[in-house]
């Protein structure tokens, strides 16, 4: 509720509701597995790396937190140490080349807007032809080239983010590097701007003998507080798990 109010824009932090799901989908697309690395370029003040940690720490074995922000960056860091958990943190932009070894899974909040640094962005594919490059169409890149073949990506991004003039040059990248998974509306209750409203955005990194899902798992999430409706999408949810994910899904 604190964060509805007057902040800066990219410095609101990301809600306990949206970790719970994303903690949620990293267990089922890692079901199986028995130890994981995580990535989150725009950690902030670590809320989603954090609530992620909280759910999965016996199964995630090295997390990593960017944030170009010092203040931002040192309330993750406090956090992490009230927490215990084991958290390397850097401070830098992370659309710098970045000291961290690729990784199983990707999470961000993905910083909207335009990237300043118009001499770092010609380093990416994704820059505008013209003018400053979107800056989260620059993390959705560096993201995915910081994901293990074969690993996931979870994006909080803008329910716009296919309406912009690049939104082609980024279909077509999307479409050479990963398998689109699902993406997921979030509830506009969670947002006081109809505008600012997100989903989750999951990706697979391709890999030679990987396919694309059978289908795309898409859903709009219904008011966190509709316990009935939510109970059916979560239904929903495992049935396009068993269907798309047979030999990877543990009960």
């Amino acid at each position: 509720k604190g964060m509805k109010g007057h902040v800066q824009p990219n410095h609101q932090m990301t809600p306990d509701t949206i970790g719970y799901m994303a903690s949620y989908l990293i267990g089922k697309f890692f079901a199986g597995e028995t130890k994981l690395s995580v990535l989150d370029p725009a950690v902030g003040t670590g809320n989603l790396l954090s609530t992620i940690l909280n759910r999965h720490g016996m199964l995630i074995t090295q997390a990593f937190g960017v944030d170009v922000d010092d203040l931002l960056i040192k309330l993750a860091y406090t956090g992490a140490n009230l927490q215990r958990q084991s958290t390397q943190f850097y401070n830098q932009d992370a659309l710098d080349p970045l000291f961290i070894d690729p990784v199983d899974a990707v999470v961000c909040d993905l910083p909207v807007g335009y990237y300043p640094n118009d001499i770092r962005a010609a380093d990416y594919a994704l820059k505008n032809d013209s003018g400053h490059s979107f800056a989260h169409h620059l993390f959705i890149e560096q993201g995915i080239k910081h994901t293990k073949p074969g690993g996931y990506l979870l994006f909080l991004i803008p329910n716009n983010l296919f309406e912009s003039a690049e939104s082609q040059k980024l279909h077509e990248y999307l479409k050479d590097t990963v398998h689109i998974q699902g993406v997921l509306q979030l509830p506009l209750s969670l947002f006081k701007n109809e505008k600012a409203a997100k989903s989750i955005f999951i990706l697979q990194k391709k890999k030679p003998g990987l396919d694309a899902p059978k289908e795309v798992l898409l859903a709009v999430l219904p008011k966190l507080s509709n316990r009935e409706a939510l109970d059916k999408m979560i239904a929903d949810m495992e049935k396009w798990f068993q269907e798309n994910k047979e030999g990877t899904l543990q009960a």
